[in-house]
């Protein structure tokens, strides 16, 4: 099973990557936060799931339910973590005056609840939806 930790981790830190792309890209293009548009991102962590799913039961054809689950909850937890240290260094490179504040941390907690709770959704689903569709 060492392959499948070098997939979820690699895919989780390809998607969060791009999740942290798209945000920079919003935020050049000054669309706000709490924008529809922003909601992009989380269509990006279930596209990442997706994939590592599709890449896990493509070398792990007898895989369980619960193993393939795990390996998508290490995928978003990996995402989470690379999201979070990225907003964390855009925070401080975007806003050059701005220390550790209030903010900060309410922006940790939001990415932390909205990824945990997104992706463990996009996980179950995608995990789901390719137990059922494999089994032979």
């Amino acid at each position: 099973m060492e392959k499948n930790r070098k997939i979820s981790n690699g895919v989780g830190l390809i998607t969060g990557l791009s999740i942290l792309c798209l945000v920079l890209v919003l935020h050049k293009m000054g669309v706000s936060p709490l924008s529809p548009v922003a909601l992009i991102q989380f269509a990006v962590l279930m596209l990442g799931v997706l994939i590592s799913s599709a890449l896990l039961y493509k070398f792990y054809t007898g895989i369980q339910f619960g193993e393939a689950f795990s390996h998508n909850a290490k995928t978003v937890a990996t995402t989470t973590l690379v999201v979070i240290v990225g907003n964390i260094l855009l925070h401080f490179i975007l806003n050059r005056s701005a220390g550790f504040d209030r903010s900060m941390t309410f922006m940790i907690m939001k990415t932390i609840f909205a990824y945990t709770f997104s992706g463990l959704l996009s996980a179950f689903f995608s995990t789901y939806i390719f137990y059922t569709f494999t089994k032979k």
